[in-house]
């Protein structure tokens, strides 16, 4: 990037908007789709001497790779450093000796959504956003009502899904509410939308929501720091796809500044009883259609449960496709035993959108597309706070 074009950003990454579709250019802004083509929209760095730094808090060490102008945005209790190591004995009893997990589990609302809050909030302060509103199928909403809670001049509004009410944890607070909606999480959104117009509110706008992508992007960035390896497959289980952008996003700039030294295929999973993307992947289409949505999702990964993923599948399908990678599902017997190989053979208590990842992998391996020598990172991206019925 030209000098003339640097705008504020992170010490080592000062960044424009740049759109996934047709490249074009913006300056940094609170606007989440390319006026173009409708694109979204992702931070650019220079990354001219971006580097981690020794600090505690994620977003400081990794602040060279944030959309921000100050640390002073930030708040340093929301998110905290997970565990990334070798899991032997599950990847013994899979076919992958090399398996790695990243345990995101210990964020402290349970779930990788912690760091998109902490990076959301921070984004919106620099901004001057005061007052916000958002929907999700749980755990982004936890995450970010809890990261609101913490700053008495926030304040934001939830909707969600009336199948989805006990996925989320949004107590009763002057500055959080949250509202349910007959219907699925597809209705929330809009009922959402149709509320933040109403009263002239900051819209979250989920997957599109830059912000909420660099933040998730840190959790690979640390668990590449933490390995000894690159990796030759990275596995996470998908609705929208939020998580996996972020995670090609970390690999493009740390494959830049020189700390990868090649890109990883990527492995992309969902539940057997909603699963059109990868249904669509097997049919080698690039694009969802209405006959693909599923009008009441339902499963035991609820928190990958999306009915309609038509608006996502094209970013998804262009990374599986770039990488060589793939968008699989799997069953539900599969994930309850997944799950049950997680705790008892790696001590971890994850939730089956989480599990969903080791079943993928085994499945892969089983059929001859993941070698025994490759080194396989899943992330492993929360636990339950309740589960369903296996």
């Amino acid at each position: 990037m030209p000098e003339d074009e640097k705008s504020q950003g992170g010490a080592g990454g000062t960044y424009r908007l740049a759109c996934l579709r047709c490249d074009v250019e913006l300056e940094p802004a609170l606007v989440y789709r390319c006026p173009n083509c409708s694109g979204a929209l992702e931070p650019r760095y220079t990354l001219r001497g971006a580097a981690r730094r020794d600090h505690e808090a994620p977003e400081r060490a990794y602040f060279d790779f944030l959309p921000l102008s100050s640390p002073d945005f930030l708040d340093d209790g929301i998110t905290r450093r997970t565990p990334c190591r070798p899991a032997p004995e599950l990847g013994a009893a899979i076919g992958v000796p090399g398996l790695w997990t990243k345990d995101e589990s210990r964020q402290p609302t349970g779930t990788t959504k912690d760091r998109l809050a902490s990076v959301v909030l921070a984004v919106f302060r620099q901004f001057g956003v005061k007052e916000f509103v958002g929907s999700s199928t749980g755990n982004s909403s936890t995450a970010l009502a809890r990261a609101v809670r913490r700053d008495p001049a926030m304040r934001a509004h939830f909707f969600c899904g009336e199948d989805f009410v006990t996925n989320h944890d949004v107590p009763d607070h002057a500055r959080t509410s949250l509202t349910v909606v007959p219907g699925t999480y597809v209705d929330a959104s809009a009922q959402a939308r149709r509320f933040a117009a109403e009263q002239s509110l900051h819209l979250d706008a989920g997957f599109f929501n830059w912000a909420r992508r660099e933040g998730l992007k840190l959790a690979y960035l640390e668990a590449l720091d933490q390995m000894d390896r690159t990796p030759d497959v990275v596995v996470q289980g998908i609705s929208s796809g939020m998580g996996l952008l972020a995670a090609h996003k970390a690999m493009r700039e740390y494959l830049l500044t020189g700390a990868l030294d090649r890109m990883p295929r990527f492995l992309m999973v969902q539940e057997e009883s909603c699963a059109p993307a990868a249904k669509a992947w097997r049919e080698g289409r690039r694009e969802l259609t209405a006959a693909d949505r599923i009008d009441r999702p339902e499963g035991l990964a609820t928190a990958i449960l999306l009915g309609d993923g038509a608006p996502y599948y094209p970013y998804l399908y262009d990374i599986a496709s770039e990488t060589g990678g793939a968008v699989v599902s799997a069953s539900r017997r599969e994930l309850v035993e997944a799950r049950t190989m997680l705790r008892e053979l790696e001590g971890l208590d994850v939730c089956y959108a989480a599990a969903a990842t080791i079943a993928a992998v085994r499945n892969e391996a089983a059929a001859g597309r993941i070698g025994e020598d490759e080194t396989v990172l899943v992330n492993l991206t929360g636990r339950s706070r309740t589960d369903a019925p296996a």
